[in-house]
C-alpha cells in the first residue's frame, strides 16, 4: 500500500506477506505428501474393508433409493476396486491431478447421496467402511467435506516429493531415443 496525494493506492500483483506464507505452507512438500498418504489410506481402507461383503454394500446403496436397482448394483460394485485404485494412486504418486479428481467425483457422489437421504427425513447407514466401521450417512458428512479439503489440496499442488508419476516420467524421457 502507498499513499498518492491523499488516496491510497494497493499494488495487487504483490501478495501480502501473510498469503504468501499460506501459499508456502499449503505447497509445502511434506504437507502434500502427508495429504496422499492420508487421503489415499483412506480410500484404500474403504475400499478394502467393502470389498469382502460387496452384496451387503450393494443392498445399503439401493436402500438409498437414488439410483434404479441396476445402476445401484453397478456402482456398489464398481466403488470398492475404484476406491481402492484411487487409493494406490494416490500413495504411490501416479497420476495425481487424475486419480485427485476423482476422488472428488466420488466425494461429491457421497455428498449428493447424504443430502438426498437427509432432505428426505431418513437416516441410513453409509456403508463407507463396510461392517469394520458402522456409522450413519449425518456422521460421515464431515469427514467428506474433510476429504474433500484433502483432495483440492492434492489437486492444486500435485507434489513430486516422494511420488513414483514423475520419476516414471523422467526415466521414460531418459531412455527416448535421440531424432
Amino acid at each position: 500500500m502507498r499513499e498518492r496525494q491523499g488516496e491510497l493506492w494497493y499494488n495487487f500483483s504483490v501478495p501480502p506477506p501473510s498469503i504468501n506464507r499460506i501459499g508456502q505452507v499449503l505447497t509445502h512438500r511434506y504437507l502434500t505428501l502427508f495429504t496422499r498418504f492420508a487421503l489415499g489410506g483412506i480410500f484404500i481402507f474403504a475400499g478394502v474393508a467393502k470389498l469382502g461383503q460387496l452384496q451387503g454394500f450393494v443392498q445399503i446403496v439401493h436402500e438409498y433409493e437414488i439410483l434404479p436397482y441396476s445402476l445401484a448394483q453397478i456402482y456398489g460394485y464398481v466403488l470398492p476396486p475404484l476406491e481402492v485404485a484411487i487409493g494406490v494412486f494416490l500413495v504411490l504418486g501416479l497420476l495425481l491431478r487424475i486419480s485427485s479428481s476423482v476422488s472428488i467425483l466420488v466425494l461429491i457422489s457421497f455428498v449428493i447421496a447424504k443430502g438426498i437421504i437427509f432432505a428426505r427425513g431418513m437416516e441410513l447407514p453409509c456403508g463407507c467402511f463396510g461392517d469394520v466401521a458402522v456409522m450413519l450417512g449425518s456422521q460421515t458428512l464431515v469427514l467428506d467435506f474433510f476429504l474433500f479439503a484433502l483432495a483440492f489440496q492434492i489437486l492444486f499442488h500435485r507434489g513430486e516429493f516422494f511420488a513414483l508419476g514423475p520419476w516414471l516420467k523422467r526415466r521414460r524421457a531418459l531412455r527416448a531415443p535421440s531424432p
